[in-house]
């Protein structure tokens, strides 16, 4: 069940309201100066209060494939709330907040209830709620106007970093990313997070796919995440009671 407490740690949400949902067009040219660029990724940030969503998730490494169904519950900049099911039964849940991270799953009957370090174990980097909300809802992790800037196959291109890279890659129609990752080529290690699809629901461009792939210490671990049934702004409720016969997952 590490299967569903990587999937469900990763996840975050896209912002929609109800309303019919179209492919979001990924054209347009790229000739802007950095300056507008950044300031239009910047806009683009979407505004919401909270989300609720049904999210199809299969993950995959050396050893295992597998396809869960999740429910999404965020209340942004400050909850995630996420309920796994199989054959409609409720087997694993997690609730994240800005400072904290509760986990618990059935089958292994594991948990884990402390900081960050569970999502940052698997994304091989030190990562806050924040960033981990910017990776899917397709904005970049860090301030793009220090880092160098040129236009390459019709995208934007933000590069930063020789022994430790980082690289952003923005469409010219929306200046939403299409790409953000980070390498470690001495320690043969990188975190590759693609965006090939977004949609328009009621005006709002969102992710539609998401599509996370990470090396680390010769492991290979790959997830695909697709968001569908998406609400805007309900008011919501975030059930989480920790079990008290789990064993702790620790780092």
């Amino acid at each position: 069940m590490r299967i569903l407490k990587i999937s469900l740690v990763l996840l975050s949400v896209f912002i929609t309201s109800c309303g019919t949902v179209r492919r979001a067009a990924d054209g347009g040219e790229a000739n802007a100066q950095k300056s507008k660029v950044v300031k239009s990724h910047n806009a683009a940030a979407l505004d919401f209060k909270t989300i609720s969503a049904r999210m199809s998730v299969d993950f995959k490494d050396e050893k295992r494939e597998q396809s869960v169904t999740m429910d999404l519950r965020m209340e942004k900049g400050q909850k995630i709330w996420m309920s796994a099911r199989v054959l409609g039964f409720t087997v694993a849940k997690v609730f994240i907040t800005r400072d904290r991270v509760q986990f618990y799953e059935k089958l292994n009957n594991q948990s884990f209830d402390g900081d960050f370090s569970l999502i940052s174990d698997f994304l091989g980097e030190e990562v806050t709620f924040d960033q981990v909300e910017a990776i899917l809802l397709g904005q970049a992790v860090e301030p793009l106007d220090k880092k160098s800037f040129s236009i390459e196959g019709n995208e934007y291109l933000f590069k930063e970093g020789a022994l430790i890279e980082k690289l952003f890659k923005l469409r010219p129609a929306d200046f939403k990313l299409s790409e953000q990752s980070i390498t470690k080529a001495a320690e043969d290690s990188y975190l590759q997070i693609k965006y090939p699809d977004y949609q328009v629901v009621s005006g709002k461009i969102v992710p539609l796919k998401v599509m996370i792939d990470a090396r680390k210490e010769n492991k290979n671990t790959f997830v695909s995440l697709e968001f569908r049934d998406v609400t805007f702004d309900q008011n919501l409720s975030y059930p989480f009671d920790m079990p008290s016969n789990t064993k702790p997952i620790k780092f």
